[in-house]
């Protein structure tokens, strides 16, 4: 009996996994021990960009899983620094950085964060945070926007005056006014689309400076 040809599904599957096996910067990764080739686009963005991370600096990466932006973040601010990682999922611990399972926005997640903070401002708030991709553009790019307005809110809530913040967004519907309200809290804004990022997805970073 002939074998049934795969689903559109299952084609799509394969080609991704195809496309990551092959992938130049999940092989260098792989190489060099990271978690995943999200390290690379922080790299670049704190290497290249204006963001500047200073020894002893108190950063928080929200939505961190798997945690290798946390872990790049580690080498930055150093022995006197602090970096808080808190996401949903669970994560494997990483020597010198703090760990929390929570949702930010949740009354649990607020109060671990501040018993992490122990008193500390925050100098920097990162998220590498993205929707569940549902296949629909509409509804993945509202998802998207509202995960911005709520990094957006946390940052205005803990974030010190004359810090900055670094997020993951989609160009489409609601980017524009997002941008806009961005832009009344921070001094600067910049739109940053890294190497490491697949040319063919709608993602890129942006960063704000200096919040006013």
């Amino acid at each position: 009996m002939a074998k049934q040809s795969k689903s559109k599904k299952d084609r799509k599957t394969s080609a991704w996994f195809q496309r990551h096996a092959n992938d130049a910067h999940v092989k260098r990764a792989q190489k060099e021990g990271k978690r995943s080739r999200a390290a690379f686009k922080l790299t670049e963005i704190l290497d290249k960009h204006s963001l500047n991370i200073k020894k002893g600096a108190v950063v928080v990466d929200l939505g961190c899983a798997p945690g290798s932006w946390s872990e790049e973040l580690l080498r930055y601010v150093g022995k006197d620094g602090l970096v808080v990682g808190i996401d949903l999922l669970p994560l494997k611990p990483i020597e010198g950085v703090t760990l929390i399972q929570a949702d930010f926005d949740s009354p649990q997640g607020q109060t671990a964060l501040q018993e992490a903070l122990n008193g500390r401002e925050i100098d920097v708030v990162v998220s590498d945070m993205a929707p569940e991709m549902s296949g629909n553009k509409l509804v993945d790019q509202m998802r998207m926007i509202g995960l911005n307005e709520m990094t957006l809110h946390f940052a205005n809530q803990h974030l010190r005056k004359g810090g900055h913040i670094l997020m993951k967004t989609f160009m489409g519907e609601g980017y524009d006014t997002f941008r806009r309200e961005l832009g009344g809290r921070f001094q600067k804004i910049k739109n940053i689309k890294p190497a490491a990022s697949r040319k063919t997805s709608p993602e890129f970073f942006l960063l704000g400076l200096g919040k006013k």
